[in-house]
């Protein structure tokens, strides 16, 4: 029976998305085309209808496949959840494209698109928490964390159980969902700006890189000297002679703030460099709020991996959420369901919910509240974002269980929460001065702003690395005397990597003409054609 409903439902969700993407894209590409038209918008409830359908028969073949043995309020509240989140998911995507992707909007149409875009996230969310509520007590606790495949076969793990072999896991599927979601909002605001998707594909995929290489430097030079959290220590791996642990990702130990400035400073290098004709100010602006809902995403993967939680507590504290959520944060389990009605405070919904807020706060209220007819400065969001997040990070840190506190003494994810802090109040004074001289006096060439901003930077990064490496090198010279080796090795590469780095930006700020920058200098040869947004 279960094998019937899960074709009809991979049938019917295949029949929407097909229908969808034909249709659409049609509608995308005729320029002539401004509305919905009736024709088309049959379509979108038939597939609205088919997203319906597909749901209702993707939750009865698992609720048969797996044989529970559920009440009749059990049923109705899986069936209907599934069926519900399904039709709302679905409907916001195709929310979500026809404001992302139709340039030439009906305004009329474009407004009750938009509304639709707020809303039906809400909706989905009511029928996700329908359908968690039907199956919380035929789960499996703590739930999968991932796959993987060994000489065992394939095999699912959980956050307790052990793997060999190549695993997947489901912290690296939702960094990256998070992370595809963050490109998606940042591509449509420059699709507004200059008229043309993918501009910013590279910068993606590059930023992402150096995000992973920044969030595990700062994870390893964080945790040097032994992880309370029952990591590596590598200052007695490199001891050891295991000096690949360092690059051993799979093992677990990446930093979300590490990773985050890392990614923010390659991106803005690789816009300064590769498209000159975007002004950096908006690229940033555009960009960096979204890492927050990034954040946001990838924060579940603690979840999945049973991690970075707060203090026990009486699940009756949280009674508000979900039952699954209260049973997957139990501080013990047998036989797949918790022991006790005990449970961890979940920081990573804390801090998730915090980071939307931020979001809103930084895209939406504050360009309301404080517009730039009134002194705010393009650029500003990268240093609200710092703030924010730093502001979180120092109430969150002294919440968490001291199992995963950070760094010898727990207080490094303390000290980098306030240097965010301390950064972004600082970028704020930078910005607010160019904007200023931009508007009063006429602005400086702005390429030298920059690579004064970047010269600073190198300084300001080759003195912190140093500072934590000769601090890493002290704190395990005693008994580890390869590791305290490695660590002033690391120590001089930083400060001759950047003293490098300096050199060369002295050249090329002493190269930039002086004066105002000339706005037909931009390249334009290579800037997209912009068509106006009618919609907006």
């Amino acid at each position: 029976m279960y094998i019937l409903f899960l074709i009809l439902g991979l049938l019917a969700l295949a029949g929407s998305v097909y229908l969808l993407v034909k249709r659409l894209r049609a509608f995308f590409q005729d320029r002539k085309a401004k509305a919905v038209d009736k024709k088309l918008l049959q379509l979108l409830v038939v597939s609205a209808g088919l997203y319906l359908v597909s749901g209702i028969f993707l939750q009865l073949a698992v609720n048969f496949g797996f044989d529970w043995q559920m009440s009749a309020g059990e049923w109705a509240l899986s069936i209907l959840g599934a069926g519900f989140f399904f039709l709302f998911f679905g409907s916001f995507w195709t929310s979500f494209l026809l404001k992302h992707y139709k340039v030439d909007f009906d305004p009329k149409q474009y407004k009750i698109n938009n509304i639709c875009l707020y809303v039906l996230p809400f909706f989905a969310l009511a029928g996700f928490l329908m359908l968690g509520e039907g199956v919380a007590y035929h789960l499996t606790y703590p739930l999968v964390s991932g796959f993987c495949i060994g000489n065992g076969g394939f095999k699912w793990v959980t956050a307790t159980s052990g793997y060999s072999g190549f695993h997947l896991a489901w912290y690296a599927v939702v960094i990256l969902g998070g992370a595809f979601l963050a490109y998606k909002l940042a591509d449509s605001e420059f699709y507004k700006e200059y008229g043309k998707h993918g501009i910013i594909d590279s910068l993606f995929v590059i930023a992402l890189l150096g995000g992973i290489l920044g969030a595990r430097i700062w994870y390893v030079v964080g945790n040097f000297t032994g992880d309370n959290a029952g990591g590596m220590n590598f200052a007695k791996e490199i001891s050891n002679g295991n000096w690949m642990s360092i690059f051993q990702l799979w093992n677990g130990g990446l930093t979300i703030m590490g990773g985050a400035v890392a990614g923010i400073i390659v991106g803005m290098l690789y816009i300064s460099k590769k498209r000159k004709y975007v002004d950096l100010r908006f690229a940033v602006d555009a960009c960096v709020p979204t890492i927050l809902l990034a954040q946001a995403i990838g924060r579940w993967g603690n979840f999945f991996n049973h991690e970075v939680y707060g203090a026990q507590v009486s699940m009756s504290t949280f009674s508000f959420l979900p039952t699954w959520l209260r049973f997957q944060m139990a501080t013990g389990f047998s036989n797949g369901m918790p022991t006790s009605n005990q449970m961890y405070v979940p920081l990573f919904l804390i801090e998730g919910v915090a980071n939307i807020v931020g979001y809103f706060v930084i895209t939406r209220l504050i360009p309301l509240l404080w517009p730039e007819s009134k002194g705010r400065a393009k650029g500003d969001n990268v240093a609200f974002y710092l703030m924010w997040y730093g502001v979180v990070r120092v109430i969150m840190e002294p919440m968490r269980n001291v199992d995963f506190n950070m760094g010898g003494d727990g207080m490094w994810s303390v000290w980098n929460s306030v240097a965010y802090i301390v950064l972004g109040a600082f970028l704020l004074v930078v910005f607010q001065l160019v904007g200023h001289y931009e508007k009063k006096k006429g602005l400086p060439n702005q390429e030298k702003i920059f690579s004064v901003f970047y010269m600073f930077l190198e300084v300001a990064f080759s003195a912190i690395g140093v500072w934590f490496t000769v601090d890493g090198a002290i704190k395990c010279g005693g008994e580890y005397g390869p590791a305290f080796v490695f660590a002033l090795v690391l120590g001089i590469l930083l400060i001759i990597g950047n003293g490098v780095l300096f050199y060369f930006s002295l050249r090329r700020f002493r190269r930039l003409p002086s004066g105002p920058m000339n706005p037909e200098s931009k390249m334009e040869d290579e800037k997209p054609n912009v068509v106006e947004n009618k919609g907006e």
